[in-house]
């Protein structure tokens, strides 16, 4: 077992933040995202790899002038696959700000490949203190509100030509403030409440092929439970015309005080409208 290195060290610029003045969850996945690549170019150079997965854990929020270190590790190997722990935190030795964990596996036609690399990354493989992500059922079914429709654009695509793992979560991001729109929670009754929402735990799985550059996308979002302040969801992106679902996430957050900077009881005629948008009870 080694130790986790550092794989990214920046900041946080205001023009990553959203209406809720905080760091879009999407910046958090796109910088775990090169974390992952520059660990395993340090591993397998020359590889190529491609998520499958990724969990991320939001701790405490982000803002415009926050630093941001992150240092990462191999946590788990098995048969086709591996997982990338990352920690991110304020760089000088504070708590964790953000826990991730990405599965990845080769991206090669064949397990030659993977079976040559498999010994190099097992003796890369860390401790890794951190609680590991516990699996979350999800509804077989697609929400009830459409909450996206666009195509994916050249500067959401990376080196392959694919929709990057920043242009999923954008869009996912985007879907829930569009979901909660429906709901009651409106540009309008934001600004009067003064209130948002704060991410606190994703997990998106995707099925590839992942879409590329011209393909249409669309998404559709329910509300899996409610709680005092909290609120569950999941989406779901399918290629527009082919139907072909090709990436689900599942976001849980609060409704939140913007001026307390913590979370807020849900307000009855919020909640009432959020319960017509939730998926049927599990048989």
């Amino acid at each position: 077992m080694t130790d986790l290195v550092e794989t990214y060290r920046g900041g946080v610029i205001i023009q990553e933040c959203d209406a809720f003045g905080h760091m879009n969850i999407a910046y958090y996945v796109g910088r775990f995202d090169d974390a992952a690549h520059e660990l395993l170019h340090r591993v397998a150079p020359g590889a190529r790899w491609r998520t499958q997965a990724v969990a991320t854990s939001y701790l405490t929020e982000l803002r415009a002038g926050d630093p941001v270190a992150i240092a990462s590790g191999i946590i788990a190997v098995d048969a086709a696959t591996l997982t990338v722990g990352h920690r991110a935190t304020d760089g000088a030795g504070g708590k964790a700000t953000t826990i991730a964990e990405q599965v990845l596996a080769l991206d090669a036609p064949d397990g030659e490949a993977w079976a040559g690399l498999r010994d190099s990354v097992n003796a890369a493989r860390v401790a890794w203190a951190e609680e590991r992500f516990a699996p979350v059922a999800l509804p077989d079914q697609a929400g009830p509100v459409a909450a996206g429709l666009s195509r994916v654009g050249t500067q959401e695509a990376g080196r392959d030509g694919r929709l990057s793992l920043f242009g999923f979560v954008d869009r996912f991001s985007t879907a829930n403030l569009i979901n909660m729109n429906q709901a009651g929670m409106t540009s309008t009754y934001m600004r009067a409440e003064k209130r948002g929402f704060a991410t606190f735990e994703t997990r998106m799985t995707l099925f590839p092929p992942t879409p590329a550059i011209g393909d249409a996308l669309a998404i559709a979002s329910g509300i899996l439970e409610l709680g005092n302040s909290s609120v569950k969801i999941v989406h779901e992106m399918r290629l527009a015309h082919a139907g072909r679902r090709v990436a689900r996430f599942y976001q849980a957050g609060v409704h939140f005080d913007l001026e307390g900077r913590r979370s807020a009881p849900l307000p009855a005629a919020l909640r009432e409208g959020a319960k017509r948008q939730m998926f049927a009870p599990r048989a």
